[in-house]
């Protein structure tokens, strides 16, 4: 019997920790615009966000 395959890790680590944040949805609308357009999940979009504030500092 075949081991059940999940999604693969992102950059080979493996995205295990859950963080629950609260919004309004205007909040949410601007995260949803910016992944739309770089095309990229809210997440990863969220992650790049917080590494423009880490490269500016």
């Amino acid at each position: 019997m075949n081991k059940k395959m999940g999604r693969p890790p992102k950059q080979n680590q493996s995205r295990n920790k859950s963080l629950n944040i609260r919004l309004t949805e205007i909040e949410l609308d601007r995260i949803n615009s910016c992944a739309e357009m770089l095309k990229l999940s809210r997440t990863d979009t969220i992650m790049k966000g917080i590494s423009l504030i880490e490269d500016k500092k």
